[in-house]
């Protein structure tokens, strides 16, 4: 009996040992099947996710984030310009420097839509509210033309001007003469509707309140005079310039009008009560942006700057152009600014940080004005020849 006791235990631990080894054995195959069933599940999470992510192009280092944009494939008739490097603004207002890269390129593959031939020395222009009409003025007399096609649609008036202007409801132009007065006329038939007076030398800018009640106008020997438009009643002289003011723009918002002189200041009145707010370092062409919160003018050496009007801290400047800038014009988006020189380049930069998108290059005498149309879709460039040429803005 001994004997079968003793044998009988062993038989009894091996059959243990062999089901506690199939245990172990089970257990890892499901371990094994479940962590490759996890990794599956998360490798195909991550694919997906990888897949819905945006690819990561590496910059050049005199690249900024800024700068690297890319150009809208409806502009692809213009040639872009490259990168800029860029001084951002901080903080404390400090002017920030946009500087051209050597790369920066001109184009001239775009076409005018409209070319208006040069036989008399144009001296403004400006689009009507509508966008249908241009208004030229020249020392031969004040003209209107039919943007679509560019025909003549009457002369105004024969006097020798340098400014023309719109009223906002479409209805008058005031035009700015070298008989040291404003006249205004119906744009329907031509007829004069009142002479707005008090100046004693040329006029050489003019401009309408966004409401359409009020004249500006910058003369030769004196500073800016505001005139009521119902009766031709004279409201406010702003004094203060030393030499002619050759350009005058009244905030989007009515309160504020600029006025650029020939004594290198650019300074910001409060349209109410004629308070002087600002003076700036600047002169020549100059216009606020529409939002109101930004004024460009001139400042040396051929460069732009943008100001801020409510404190008149410099922004940043615009440099490039390689003779001075005649006329500039916002764009009605306030993204872009175009800028027309005598050096025959017209210029267009995107406002938020200085880079310049395209160059309009055309054989000819330099450029004397450049507007943009209301809707921002075509623009205005005015030739020292007389030539006028209206572009479709890519």
């Amino acid at each position: 009996m001994s004997n079968k006791k003793s044998s009988g235990k062993p038989e009894l631990k091996e059959s243990r040992t062999e089901i506690s080894v199939a245990k172990i054995a089970l257990i890892s195959a499901v371990t094994v099947a479940v962590i490759g069933m996890i990794g599956s599940a998360l490798n195909a999470y991550f694919s997906s996710r990888a897949a819905q992510a945006p690819i990561l192009i590496p910059i050049q280092a005199t690249q900024t984030a800024e700068a690297a944009r890319l150009i809208p494939s409806s502009a692809a008739t213009a040639v872009p310009t490259s990168a800029v490097t860029a001084t951002l603004v901080s903080s404390e207002p400090q002017p920030m420097t946009a500087v051209l890269s050597p790369a920066a390129t001109s184009g001239n593959s775009l076409l005018p839509i409209v070319t208006l031939p040069g036989s008399e020395s144009i001296t403004s222009a400006a689009f009507s509210p509508d966008g249908q009409t241009l208004a030229t003025g020249s020392y031969s007399g004040a003209k209107l033309w039919r943007v679509s096609d560019g025909s003549l649609l009457r002369s105004i008036t024969t006097e020798a001007g340098k400014a023309v202007a719109f009223s906002p409801d479409n209805q008058i132009l005031a035009t700015g003469l070298g008989s040291t007065t404003v006249k205004l006329w119906r744009v329907s038939d031509g007829s004069r509707l009142r002479t707005l007076e008090g100046l004693t030398s040329d006029v050489y800018s003019v401009a309408f309140s966004p409401d359409g009640l009020t004249v500006a106008a910058g003369g030769y020997n004196e500073g800016v005079k505001l005139w009521q438009v119902s009766d031709g009643k004279l409201l406010r002289d702003l004094i203060g310039h030393t030499v002619y003011v050759d350009s005058v723009a009244f905030s989007p918002d009515g309160q504020i009008l600029a006025t650029a002189s020939g004594d290198y200041m650019v300074k910001l009145w409060r349209v109410n009560d004629g308070m002087l707010l600002h003076e700036l370092k600047g002169y020549g062409p100059l216009a606020f942006s529409p939002d109101g919160q930004t004024v460009a003018a001139e400042a040396y050496s051929n460069v732009m700057q943008i100001f801020r009007v409510i404190d008149g801290a410099l922004l940043y400047r615009l440099p490039g152009h390689s003779s001075s800038v005649q006329s500039l014009a916002f764009a009605p988006d306030g993204q872009t600014l175009v800028t027309g020189s005598k050096d025959i380049e017209i210029r267009r930069w995107q406002v938020s940080d200085g880079v310049r998108l395209y160059t309009w290059e055309e054989n000819g005498e330099g450029v004397s004005f450049v507007r943009f149309s209301t809707d921002g879709r075509m623009m205005a460039a005015v030739y020292k020849d007389g030539t006028v040429k209206l572009w479709q803005v890519p």
